[in-house]
């Protein structure tokens, strides 16, 4: 089978050292990149902060019309130039350095003027100590005084070697936790581990989707292909010597709390069917919200005579040129598939429940160009801008896009502010330019609920294309069952099929394939059942469970930007502030008031009422559950979240 490259190789970066070119070939290299990152990294380099009044006044970030990943820096030429001379200078040689001492951390007076230098915008004086982490510029800051370090016996278990257990042991580590965690499958990755499928990628830029104390300068391309992004994670754990913490094939199928011991008792489940146990005195669980892939329950899908697998479960053995193919879904995933299989399929039929508002893929957003590649590896500092300059971006300043304005929907039934309306006109220009000769598809593929009330996706620069070919086609009928053959649909319409593939997505279950048992023996899916929305006190604790933590948990997702990175490095952060409270104290366990959980959640409902997800009830999204109650997405703005998680208040918690 014949795939479409989601990175196509780039030209070679160019070679060489600052030590091995000359002035002359570095400053030729450095006029293709940012220049207010280069003056920021002249202003560190040399600690003179007075170029920062010489060169950064007439600075300004416009739209670039060739990528709309970021705004461009405009700086006067003459400006750019003598920026470049003099950094060129230190990089190429020993001259040219200021006498100053260099600012490899600025103060964060000092550092917020530079970002709104690198940014172009004005930055309130709550972002500066989460940009400063969040950048690479230092590591995250413990807050509760350290006075004692952690017993051996208070040790910690980590569910899941994805992201966000990889972080917690490596804080975990670094805090000194004793710390092993337990993965089911064979190798570490998590989402990018399970997910093989052709096309498979991130629509988090690169530059920021890191860990901010692990920069990677060799991403190729602004939105790499995830066997990218594994190849980071395992370099990550091979960089701390995780692997020998880490028990591979090893399933967490129950906990039971002990109170007589203050520990958790682990039941396991080795791949050969093997069961034991251990023990540990606090668990964070890491194994995502996603992590069960989602077949409906359609009648008769076991009759199909042919081929058909989910995308988490992609099958190579299963032959799909020239067959008649079926993609069910059109979310996330749909959109990387459909592209890297429409030229080998005989036919394609996507079934589409609900459009999303798709945003266009512009063409700088592929390959990371060459200067800037260079200047992340060998410009000191450069690299930490960039990421800042990234995250800035995507963040929230995107926070007015799902903030509803009452005034403005009542004139405006397809959006919900200003900023919503924007984003909606982007989505529909490009349904326009791409099947504006075709009303009857562009009608297919607009929706009828504002932007964002899902996620909203970006056209991995094939997916809209891809629809338009004349073998392919977008069923909107609701499929009524599956035969044999293929496909029938609630009109009556056969549609023959050789292969069904279920761009179906995951089931959004919280933990429920392990059976926690806490206090008084309360079972936590009974505390997330029985009409109660799952809920927990800032994303991770739960009333009755001691020294349990919950990474990806409810209400501590960011909707509205930003990565998974980001959330979990806040909360993992909260983690191990509560963890040395508890050894502060000399305590042996950690757990929420019953009252702090239900006036957060009372909080959280609050503001929620506020956002997209409660104001676009036609919006069929996984960010709500059953009864319609949000229960992924944070409804604060990044930085605010950030705040909140940065230590515990004792008072909401009861420590024995």
């Amino acid at each position: 089978m014949t795939t479409i490259d989601a990175n196509p190789a780039p030209d070679p970066a160019p070679a060489g050292a600052p030590d091995e070119l000359d002035r002359d070939a570095i400053r030729k290299i450095l006029a293709g990149a940012d220049p207010a990152l280069l003056l920021n990294c002249l202003v560190q380099l040399t600690g003179d902060v007075s170029l920062l009044d010489t060169f950064g006044g007439e600075a300004v970030q416009r739209p670039d019309p060739t990528r709309r990943l970021m705004p461009a820096t405009v700086m006067p030429d003459a400006d750019a130039d003598a920026v470049i001379d003099r950094l060129s200078a230190l990089l190429g040689g020993p001259d040219g350095r200021a006498d100053r001492a260099p600012l490899p951390v600025p103060d964060l007076d000092l550092f917020r003027r530079m970002t709104e230098l690198a940014v172009g915008d004005s930055v309130g004086p709550e972002f500066p100590p989460l940009l400063i982490e969040q950048a690479g510029f230092r590591l995250e800051r413990q807050v509760v005084p350290v006075t004692r370090r952690p017993p051996a016996s208070f040790d910690v278990a980590v569910i899941g070697a994805g992201m966000a257990g990889i972080h917690t042991a490596i804080t975990a580590e670094r805090r000194g936790f004793t710390c092993r965690v337990f993965e089911r499958a064979n190798d570490i990755g998590g989402t990018w581990r399970v997910n093989t499928y052709p096309g498979v990628a991130v629509d988090t830029p690169s530059l920021y989707y890191s860990f901010s104390y692990e920069l990677n300068p060799d991403w190729t391309h602004f939105y790499p292909a995830g066997g990218q992004y594994q190849t980071y994670l395992r370099r990550v754990v091979d960089r701390h010597g995780l692997r020998e913490k880490i028990s591979f094939g090893t399933e967490v199928t129950g906990l039971r709390w002990d109170e007589s011991v203050q520990r958790w008792q682990l039941t396991l489940r080795a791949a050969d069917g093997t069961v034991s146990t251990t023990s540990a005195a606090a668990v964070v669980t890491a194994a995502g919200f996603l992590n069960r892939p989602s077949v409906p329950n359609v009648p008769g899908r076991t009759d199909f005579a042919g081929d058909q697998f989910h995308t988490a479960e992609w099958d190579e053995r299963v032959p799909l040129a020239g067959r008649r193919v079926a993609v069910i879904g059109a979310g996330a995933t749909a959109l990387q598939v459909v592209p890297s299989l429409i030229d080998d399929v005989a036919s394609l039929a996507l079934f589409q429940r609900q459009p999303h508002w798709v945003l266009p893929k512009f063409s700088g957003e592929y390959e990371v160009p060459e200067a800037e590649r260079w200047a992340l590896r060998h410009v000191p500092f450069y690299h930490q801008w960039a990421r800042l300059k990234a995250y800035w971006f995507m963040s929230d300043n995107l926070y007015p896009n799902i903030r509803a304005d009452a005034e403005w929907m009542r004139d405006h039934p397809h959006s919900i502010s200003p900023g919503n309306e924007r984003v909606r006109q982007v989505c529909l220009k490009y349904i326009d330019e791409m099947f504006g000769d075709e009303p009857d598809l562009a009608a297919a593929m607009t929706p009828d609920f504002p932007p964002m009330g899902k996620r909203i996706i970006k056209d991995p620069g094939g997916y809209y294309a891809a629809l338009r070919r004349d073998h392919a086609r977008v069923v909107t009928a609701a499929i009524d069952r599956v035969v044999p053959e293929g496909i029938v649909t609630a009109d009556g319409e056969l549609i023959e099929l050789d292969v069904i593939i279920w761009a179906t997505g995951f089931t959004l279950d919280f933990l429920s394939p392990v059976e926690i048992i806490g206090r008084d023996g309360r079972k936590l899916s009974e505390e997330w059942d029985g009409g109660r929305a799952p809920s927990s006190y800032l994303g991770g604790t739960v009333p009755g469970f001691p020294n349990l933590f919950v990474t990806s948990g409810p209400n501590s997702s960011a909707g509205h930007g930003g990565g998974h990175n980001f959330m979990v490095e806040s909360v993992v952060h909260y983690i191990m502030e509560c963890l040395q409270l508890t050894v502060e104290r000399g305590a042996r366990s950690i757990e929420v008031t019953r009252r702090a959980h239900e006036e957060h959640n009372a909080e959280v409902d609050t503001v929620m009422a506020g956002t997209i997800w409660c104001n676009a009830p036609t919006a069929h999204t996984y960010y709500r559950d059953a009864n319609g109650r949000p229960i992924l997405p944070s409804p604060w703005r990044m930085v605010d979240f950030w705040a909140k998680l940065r230590a515990p208040v004792e008072d909401h918690f009861v420590l024995s």
